[in-house]
């Protein structure tokens, strides 16, 4: 049997969640092992949307240049009925972002770009290998893995995550309910090549006419994703081409013509949400502890800031740093609510976008016509599809930093906020969201005289945790960092490693301050 102080993580899927959760892992240091049943990656495109914030985090873990590179920025959602184009809703609108965009980007692609940087990193996926069950105690995980040869390892490891998907095994070892219920709909889905109609590529199409719809998502040079609904929701057998032209030529754009699919497939949708995140040293991320509708894009992306949230609280741990269970049992108080929220509203679009019948069609005509008339009604709809307004109200960690009642941006619990920023030796601009990291805290210290606020010992022994960022006229000339975080007078704001307010006071209140480096930063007391 394996050591668990040789590989104290285990994580078990290797799509997205689990390849960002392995990579802020190795970022802290940690030694890992991810492994995946699929002989291969996926070569098929699934998820396409990548949001603002999942952006931001990819930043973090050295990745971002990459899926700017090899993405397409989408601009615009179209919608129509017919032969009427009814609006074209700016995408991007009001999103406050070092990314204010959302990037379309095949899934496999994806995949690839971080199982690339895990391996700079030193870590492979093991392939062929699937967990095949797992006991836990209070020393660790004592998890068997099986290989496509029949061969089984018993590993023992401290921590275990099950990132294995929306029918994981490890979800199910530890007898989670997953709660929630399938839609009624036979959705069927295909990747083509679509000539004609004159579409834009840097748009999603969402159209209606005939009792259905129909929604188009570009992706590569010439492709698009199609989703559309059977009318015989008990029919799931294979699509053709055939019939996806059909559905085009009744509810899509008009004068379009389909051809060289590359994946047909049908499949149900679920709106589904684990009764909890964890259980002892086991933990849940990603679909398997959470799966609903595509309506938005935001599967993918809310399991990727999943591994996010706990991939720097279990480094944090695994290098025996801060209070170990308040870490740990902050993540499903983080995580849970802001997937039962996306959970909620995706069914809510799917609902709108694909309900039948004259009364919803004219409806949605009318609603459309009006939001596409209101640009704050577009940019309310943008703030929650990027996934940069997101707010954790509970846990143990959030209370550290006493938040207010109804927070704002920049208050406890919400994200940080970028801004220019000058480099005080030579003058030189940039912006802040570079000096935030994944592996460390960072501390804005925010100063009106020659010397920032005196912290005495309050960071002593930290070393490369916490970084400190002196905010005076040198290096916040024109006080847009002040302003953007509503800092009067000297005072600090300290920003988590997801890029999260985790306190804030002025130069007096350095208690509060100093609980949080004790909970969370410094190395915890032999």
């Amino acid at each position: 049997m394996a050591d668990a102080t040789s590989t104290p993580l285990l994580i078990a899927g290797a799509g997205p969640t689990g390849l960002s959760l392995a990579i802020m892992l190795r970022l802290h240091g940690i030694a890992v092992r991810i492994v995946d049943r699929n002989a291969a990656p996926a070569t098929v495109s699934k998820a396409l949307a990548v949001w603002s914030g999942s952006l931001e985090a990819l930043q973090a873990m050295g990745v971002v240049e990459q899926f700017l590179a090899d993405g397409v920025r989408l601009h615009g959602l179209v919608v129509g009925d017919g032969g009427r184009q009814l609006a074209t809703l700016a995408v991007g609108e009001g999103i406050d972002s070092p990314y204010p965009y959302p990037l379309l980007l095949p899934q496999s692609r994806t995949e690839a770009i971080l199982a690339a940087r895990l391996a700079v990193l030193g870590t492979e996926v093991e392939r062929g290998v699937e967990l095949a069950g797992l006991a836990q105690d209070g020393a660790g995980v004592t998890a068997t893995l099986k290989r496509a040869d029949g061969t089984e390892e018993e590993t023992r490891v401290r921590y275990l995550v099950g990132a294995d998907g929306a029918r994981s095994t490890v979800r199910r070892a530890l007898a989670i309910d997953f709660e929630g219920y399938t839609e009624p709909q036979m959705f069927v889905l295909g990747d083509v090549r679509i000539d004609g109609g004159g579409l834009d590529r840097r748009s999603i199409y969402i159209w209606w006419h005939n009792g259905s719809t129909v929604a188009l998502f570009p992706f590569e040079d010439h492709v698009w994703r199609i989703f559309t609904t059977r009318p015989d929701a008990d029919d799931a057998s294979q699509p053709t081409l055939e019939e996806l032209q059909g559905q085009m030529d009744r509810h899509g754009p008009p004068g379009t013509r389909l051809g060289d699919p590359s994946w047909l497939s049908t499949f149900r949708t679920n709106e589904r949400l684990a009764a909890r995140y964890r259980v002892g040293r086991v933990f849940l991320a990603g679909d398997a502890a959470h799966i609903h509708s595509p309506a938005g894009g935001q599967g993918m992306n809310t399991g990727i800031q999943d591994a996010v949230n706990l991939g720097w609280k279990l480094g944090h741990v695994l290098q025996g740093r801060g209070n170990a269970e308040i870490l740990l049992e902050s993540y499903e108080a983080e995580r849970r609510p802001i997937a039962r929220e996306v959970i909620r509203s995706s069914a809510q679009r799917l609902h709108v976008a694909f309900a039948g019948g004259t009364v919803a069609r004219l409806a949605r005509d009318l609603a459309v016509t009006i939001i596409g008339k209101l640009p704050a009604a577009q940019r309310q709809l943008q703030l929650q599809l990027s996934e940069t307004d997101i707010v954790y109200h509970d846990g143990p960690l959030v209370a550290l930093g006493n938040p207010p009642r109804r927070p704002a941006r920049t208050d406890v619990g919400t994200r940080a906020l970028d801004a220019p920023l000058a480099e005080p030796g030579t003058g030189a601009q940039g912006t802040l969201w570079p000096q935030l990291g994944a592996t460390h805290h960072t501390l804005l210290l925010f100063y009106d005289g020659a010397c920032p606020p005196a912290l005495g010992s309050l960071t002593d022994g930290l070393g490369s945790a916490l970084v400190q960022i002196a905010l005076d006229a040198r290096s916040d000339p024109h006080q847009a960092v002040r302003k953007r975080y509503r800092v009067d007078g000297p005072g600090w704001v300290l920003l988590r490693p997801d890029q999260v307010v985790a306190a804030r006071g002025d130069a007096e209140d350095l208690d509060l301050l100093a609980d949080y480096v004790a909970q969370v930063i410094r190395p915890a007391a032999v």
